[in-house]
């Protein structure tokens, strides 16, 4: 990250900090969906060293934005799938492989075969995966969006720190934004505006 990207990057910290409170903080119940179980809530921010052990342990370096949100604005949170994000909520780190069928150590090393802007007619076929591949290496899990389908961040390949959603045996659908922190942004924006759903 330069120098000039940081002072950017904390703006954008501060700023979803403040959205997050104030979604907290609306009267009556919330009609976005998914927020029922954890009304906007996260739990405490990893550490540096929790941080660094995972990265270590998986051969990765998470998207800086993600990793901020991580260490500065929460982790994980009360719900059954976690805290204050979109679908369901965000998975804790711990829940990477929520959206993998092999869950190895070295899976999240490898480049997640999806590119942005790309259409497939048959993604398996098209990016070479035979039924014995990890459809889903390189991402990790971010959320439960419903009926099968997650919401991934790429950590390692050509889309590196975009968001998309992975149906089930379908190919993937990239978010149109840059990178996690605009993701879920757009998702406090939708949360504040009074809307109630998201994609």
């Amino acid at each position: 990250m330069t120098m000039r990207q940081e002072p950017e990057l904390a703006e954008r910290i501060g700023r979803v900090t403040r959205k997050l409170a104030r979604a907290a903080a609306m009267p009556g119940e919330p009609v976005m969906f998914g927020v029922g179980s954890h009304r906007f809530q996260l739990g405490p921010p990893l550490s540096e060293d929790e941080v660094v052990a995972f990265e270590r342990r998986h051969g990765v370096t998470l998207p800086a934005d993600y990793r901020r949100f991580l260490t500065e604005i929460g982790h994980g949170g009360p719900g059954p799938y976690g805290g204050a994000g979109p679908g369901y909520g965000l998975l804790p780190l711990d829940g990477w492989n929520e959206a993998l069928w092999v869950a190895e150590d070295d899976v999240l090393a490898t480049p997640f075969p999806a590119e942005p802007g790309r259409g497939y007619r048959d993604w398996w076929a098209e990016v070479g995966l035979s039924d014995d591949d990890e459809p889903y290496r390189g991402v990790l899990a971010l959320g439960h969006e419903g009926c099968g389908h997650f919401s991934v961040l790429v950590v390692t390949g050509a889309a590196r720190g975009r968001v998309c959603s992975v149906p089930v045996h379908s190919s993937p659908s990239f978010s149109p934004d840059p990178d996690f922190l605009s993701w879920y942004e757009r998702w406090l924006d939708a949360v504040l505006a009074g809307e109630q759903g998201f994609r």
